[in-house]
């Protein structure tokens, strides 16, 4: 057979680019293991490090690096981190169970950046679940644990001060207060610098958003009680000598129906020119928002027209103003207007430690420190200081604590002389309740303002998220507690049994915690 040269090159050729191919293929899963491996050593000494963001770089690297159309094989190592950041992703969607303040995102340095008023959020956030604790004391107990401690009647709960915790009404007055002290410091500092023209622009503004911001909330919040309604979320029956009975909204034949009849029933709740003191049947508890509106429009007109008087002017006539609510039993108007004399106040001794300052030339200043130095370093005026403020504080909240005239305040300890000192016309017009517990809450406000040490109480994580969450939770509790949380009441207490007080606490206390989870799991927000 003759050799033929031309198909030995040829078969020389295709052997040669076969070897070739296969050389490519070596080298190039020779490089993937090189780089996979590589990849190990960096998820060994990058454990804590992100995690997502080295696996992401390495997937991006391989799909540049393959040359050759051949699909990578995974490693094992490459499999177990894509299963362990699937199961951190997994944990992570627990986060939306917990409260913004255990998982906050917040950095430190942020976190230390508050207003001058924060203290007010905290104050705001710790009266509103005194108030969510004082409606389920009343659907879960009776009305012996709000009656005032006394030998027959003493249960830890009804000390003074401590009863607070379960005290609505007096808590509903802080709201107030705190409410005319955060509508009116803004703008009186803008008149202590005199900008008028922005304090004016801020006060229309205010007044335009004030019936929206009250009661739209209110509306779309409580938009989840018509439908609790119709599927009978609201039985009507009450617990075994439980101080008051469930909601109970009519149940319609349909669910337009319902709707239609939450719209209709809400219109005199936001009504401006209504009498208030309106029991809404989807949420009694709204019977605040009508005082709230007409108390702070009483605040932005006092603002307004005296915006150009002197400063002793202005506070003059506010108190003029402030006794008048007083004495006529306008007790909303009264805490509002008290808000806004607390911010004179606290303005009042800005502008005296500021002039002091300027007073002093450097003599005087050197002077002023050594004796600073030997007092208020030593201790003894920060220490008398903190001494008065923390025995105001306590007053405060005696007086606050007072229990309510038709439940025996007359026969409680420590109360017997201040229900002397009410005037007579308070108990003719029905009013008693509304003497000292006003005073009271002002007094606090104001003891706290002055108080730096009392106001660190109130600007921790756990009081801020509860400030930023009090409105949401004052709006909405009522309608979980008078569906969810008389079912969870009945059906621990079948359970568990009430013949023995530790049965019949360990059964509320349940149902106090599932009721506490699911407030918390819908209040959570991001912050």
């Amino acid at each position: 057979m003759p050799y033929d040269r031309e198909a030995d090159k040829l078969s020389t050729s295709s052997v040669t680019s076969q070897r070739s191919y296969s050389v490519g293929i070596m080298i190039s899963r020779i490089f993937r293991k090189l780089r996979s491996r590589k990849a190990d050593d960096r998820a060994i000494y990058n454990l804590l490090g992100n995690e997502e963001e080295y696996l992401e770089k390495e997937e991006h690297e391989e799909v540049e690096g393959n040359t050759l159309s051949f699909r990578p094989v995974p490693s094992t190592a490459h499999n177990t981190r894509h299963k362990r950041l699937s199961f951190l992703r997994g944990l992570g969607l627990l986060k939306i169970l917990l409260p913004s303040f255990i998982c906050a995102t917040s950095t430190p340095s942020a976190l230390h950046r508050q207003r001058p008023t924060a203290w007010l959020d905290g104050l705001r956030g710790v009266a509103a679940v005194f108030v969510v604790l004082h409606h389920m004391s009343l659907i879960w107990f009776s009305w012996d644990i709000h009656n005032g401690w006394n030998t027959w009647n003493d249960h830890f709960i009804q000390l003074p001060i401590i009863r607070l915790s379960i005290s609505g009404p007096a808590n509903v007055m802080l709201f107030f207060v705190i409410s005319g002290y955060a509508l009116s410091w803004k703008p009186l500092n803008l008149i202590q610098i005199n900008e008028h023209t922005k304090m004016y622009q801020g006060l229309a503004s205010s007044i335009f958003r004030r019936h929206s911001r009250l009661f739209l909330p209110a509306v779309i919040i409580c938009s989840p009680a018509p439908i609790i309604a119709y599927h009978g979320g609201y039985s009507g029956e009450g617990m075994p000598g439980a101080a008051i009975r469930p909601m109970n909204p009519p149940r319609l034949d349909n669910v337009w129906e319902q709707l239609g009849h939450y719209v209709v029933s809400i219109m005199p709740l936001s009504d401006l020119y209504g009498p208030g003191l309106i029991a809404w049947v989807y949420s009694d508890a709204l019977w605040t928002l009508p005082i709230e509106f007409k108390s702070s429009l009483v605040v932005f007109s006092l603002l307004l027209a005296l915006s150009k008087c002197t400063i002793r002017s202005r506070v003059l006539i506010t108190l003029c103003v402030a006794f008048y609510s007083f004495w006529y039993f306008h007790w909303g108007e009264l805490l509002f207007v008290g808000g806004m004399l607390v911010v004179e106040v606290n303005l009042w001794f800005q502008r005296s430690e500021t002039r002091n300052k300027l007073a002093l030339d450097e003599e005087e200043a050197r002077f002023a420190l050594k004796r600073r130095s030997l007092y208020s370093t030593g201790g003894r005026t920060r220490v008398c200081h903190g001494t008065c403020c923390t025995a105001a504080f306590l007053i405060g909240l005696f007086v606050l604590s007072m229990p309510e005239h038709n439940r025996r305040v007359s026969d409680s300890y420590g109360f017997e002389t201040l229900t002397e000192l009410i005037p007579t016309r308070f108990y003719s017009s029905g009013a008693a309740d509304y003497f000292w517990q006003p005073l009271a809450a002002i007094f606090i406000v104001f003891v706290i303002d002055r108080a730096q040490f009392l106001q660190a109480i109130f600007t921790t994580r756990l009081a801020q998220y509860l400030g930023r969450v009090s409105f949401s939770l004052y709006l909405v509790h009522m309608l979980i507690l008078h569906s969810l949380g008389f079912w969870l009441g009945k059906y621990f207490l079948q359970i568990i049994g009430s013949n023995s007080p530790w049965k019949y606490g360990t059964s509320i206390g349940l149902s106090a915690v599932v009721v506490g989870t699911v407030h918390g799991v819908g209040l959570r927000e991001v912050v």
